[in-house]
């Protein structure tokens, strides 16, 4: 549901729209989630990019470039949390998103920061929730972030972003 919806012809308070934001972000869709051609999922994710880009530069940050390393990464977390049926930023055996970075070849100097969320909405969706929440809002605002990738399996959406990353 969109920040502007209405209820009843009233505007939402903000109390109601982080609660839905956050209903979405906690409970898994009541129906299961149905596999998406490889193209649509790269015409999501470009429009997730453009949603970011838009977001960071009227936060007056550089926008994001893309890195294909770390989309890779991204992907295999939304990936392996849809097929083992978890929704966290580590892993049940502990594997935070530094070490999945590591693990899939990049490296960088400076921060690294992940955003997930679990929504069949899309791209709109996905940015909203983003911004509903304060910690995600911030990796969002971090002008010092440089490069990220996207990832999207079913209803997992996972961002890494990455400050100067190698190669």
């Amino acid at each position: 549901m969109s920040a502007r919806a209405r209820a009843g012809g009233r505007p939402l308070t903000r109390t109601v729209q982080v609660l839905i934001g956050l209903s979405a972000l906690l409970f898994p869709q009541t129906t299961p989630a149905q596999p998406v051609g490889e193209s649509t999922v790269t015409e999501l994710l470009s429009e997730l990019h453009r949603l970011v880009n838009g977001h960071r530069r009227a936060a007056g940050c550089e926008e994001l470039e893309w890195h294909e390393a770390t989309a890779r990464v991204a992907e295999g977390h939304s990936t392996d949390m849809s097929r083992r049926d978890y929704f966290d930023h580590m892993t049940p055996e502990g594997t935070d998103p530094s070490e999945r970075l590591l693990a899939g070849g990049v490296t960088w100097h400076g921060s690294i920061a992940e955003n997930i969320a679990l929504t069949i909405r899309g791209p709109e969706t996905v940015i909203e929730l983003w911004l509903d929440s304060p910690p995600h809002r911030a990796n969002l605002e971090e002008c010092s972030f440089t490069h990220h990738g996207l990832g999207l399996f079913r209803d997992r959406w996972t961002q890494v972003l990455v400050e100067r990353p190698d190669g």
